[in-house]
């Protein structure tokens, strides 16, 4: 088979199966384009607050830890300038 041939086959069942996949999709979706989007904006809004929530529970943690770091090294410096 030529180089041309085996491109144009390849082709060919490339868009045959695109155009199959689009087909059972549409065919077999579960819901609408519509309430499917709905689904999704909502499961999008869901995982961020659970991000921001992570996020921010992650920063507090941080930001307690630099205190008492900083709350330590404030302690060791007036301990050693009072010595």
């Amino acid at each position: 088979m030529s180089r041309m041939k085996l491109t144009m086959a390849v082709t060919g069942v490339t868009l045959a199966a695109g155009a199959a996949g689009y087909a059972m999709g549409i065919l077999l979706a579960p819901a609408s384009g519509a309430e499917t989007r709905r689904r999704l904006s909502r499961r999008a809004e869901d995982e961020w607050i659970d991000l921001s929530r992570s996020c921010t529970a992650v920063i507090d943690r941080a930001t307690g830890r630099a205190k008492e770091a900083l709350r330590a090294a404030a302690q060791d410096l007036r301990s050693t300038v009072s010595h």
